[in-house]
């Protein structure tokens, strides 16, 4: 390698022995080091807003029904009170290779052509709120001041490790607490249905 190249620039660009060196050569091109830079400065500003033991916890879900030939799509479906993430979310974890389950896993996938990707928009559906606000709940205890009322709710500590689910009467001022392994919808399900098997319907 040329001595040239340990000191600035650090290129042969403009050598006046440029034609005849035999020697192995380093250019700078301004176009390539433009975009670079700036996938560089995309890289910078993006990130996976979730830890290491959430992805754990989704890895162990999702990575062996892709091993037995399901799809992304049947599996968010099939499993989506457990994953309780989008679809697009785990199909760009398995993009970022952070599963066991690789896209070459994925039969469908890598045979598509990658889409122009647009903008992403998350839209609720306000029509489950009518009648379901919490001053609807207010003037629901105004018209009956009788109502024994519960509240339920989830505590968390580490984001993405273990949460309680806290059932709290409070007219009694009693509250029963469940430990649960991740903060999803069948886990609450769960907690129900442990509930009625051991009160049985009447106390349930």
């Amino acid at each position: 390698m040329c001595p040239l190249l340990s000191k600035p620039p650090y290129v042969c660009n403009g050598c006046k022995n440029l034609k005849s060196c035999t020697l192995k050569k380093s250019f700078y091109v301004a176009e390539d080091a433009h975009q670079k830079y700036k996938l560089l400065l995309s890289e910078s500003r993006s990130g996976i807003s979730v830890d290491e033991e959430e992805i754990l916890r989704l890895d162990n879900i999702i990575s062996p029904l892709i091993k037995k030939g399901q799809s992304l799509h049947h599996i968010c479906s099939n499993n989506r009170d457990v994953i309780m993430h989008s679809e697009r979310t785990i199909y760009n974890y398995v993009d970022y290779g952070l599963f066991t389950a690789r896209n070459i896993d994925l039969p469908r996938k890598v045979v598509y052509r990658p889409r122009k990707k647009s903008a992403d928009h998350f839209k609720v559906d306000k029509s489950c709120r009518v009648g379901r606000t919490y001053e609807d709940f207010l003037n629901f205890l105004k018209e009956h001041p009788d109502t024994p009322v519960v509240e339920i709710d989830t505590v968390e500590g580490t984001k993405g490790g273990k949460v309680l689910l806290t059932i709290h009467f409070i007219g009694s001022q009693f509250m029963l607490a469940f430990i649960r392994d991740a903060n999803t919808s069948q886990s609450v399900i769960d907690v129900f249905e442990q509930l009625y098997l051991k009160l049985g319907l009447e106390v349930f």
